[in-house]
């Protein structure tokens, strides 16, 4: 049985995110600066190198336990949520189940151009140890239920640095005959998840503890984001950042 997750998403309007952006200069800055630093990292270089599908299997296996798990955190957001937060229920929720399809559209992709030979396959994938970090960043904030932290984390964050993936890769996959709705589906869907947080979050600056607190949240995450990518093609590879979103250090090796 197949349930209708969203396949295309509602139009932002530029003033409203722009207006947004604005509002929350003191987060969006460093969150921006740091995910357009790791567009410049080797995994990109990598990605750009490859002439067929089956060249990205090292990233689709881990892309897909990453795609399947992240709906079960936010639904553990959503059912942890206490009555105080249950304004929220409607927002963690479609965020949800937008995502809920999404890993048996990869999985797809993957049969159809012969990645795996049957779906099975796919239990005798490890996680890298990065992959699950970067999961259990979440599973952490989920627990935890500090909404802000979930926003900037996960929503404005680790969305931000998907988007800014897909953007990249959805064009590449056509290039070389690739392409595939699942691909397509991210570069809006999470444009759109990495904004829609915003205005549940209040305007911090920068200086103070829990403006700072929660800018070193979500430079963790995308830390922990660009570990996972690189994990996939065998560099290690940690990025920090300082607190306005600037890389200081890369820890890369190879192996």
């Amino acid at each position: 049985m197949s349930y209708a997750a969203p396949t295309s998403y509602e139009k932002i309007d530029p003033a409203v995110l722009n207006a947004l952006r604005s509002q929350h200069s003191w987060i969006a800055k460093p969150i921006y600066r740091a995910s357009n630093a790791v567009l410049q990292l080797p995994f990109f270089s990598w990605f750009e190198q490859i002439k067929s599908p089956l060249e990205f299997k090292p990233a689709a296996i881990q892309l897909y336990y990453h795609s399947a798990t992240f709906p079960k955190v936010m639904g553990l957001m959503l059912a942890l949520g206490s009555m105080s937060e249950n304004f929220m229920m409607p927002f963690y929720a479609k965020h949800a189940f937008s995502e809920a399809e999404h890993h048996i559209m990869l999985m797809k992709w993957m049969l159809r151009h012969g990645i795996l030979s049957s779906s099975d396959e796919i239990a005798s994938v490890i996680p890298t140890l990065e992959t699950n970090a970067c999961v259990n960043y979440a599973y952490q904030i989920a627990l935890g239920q500090d909404r802000e932290k979930w926003l900037v984390g996960l929503n404005s964050g680790i969305e931000r640095c998907s988007n800014e993936f897909f953007k990249v890769v959805a064009p590449k996959l056509h290039s070389i005959g690739a392409g595939d709705v699942y691909f397509d589906v991210h570069v809006e869907a999470d444009e759109h998840h990495s904004i829609m947080g915003l205005e549940y979050i209040p305007s911090y600056t920068p200086d103070s503890f829990r403006g700072r607190q929660l800018i070193s949240k979500a430079l963790e995450g995308i830390s922990l984001w660009a570990a996972m990518l690189h994990s996939w093609i065998g560099i290690d590879l940690l990025p920090k950042f300082d607190l306005e979103g600037n890389l200081v250090s890369t820890n890369k090796t190879m192996h």
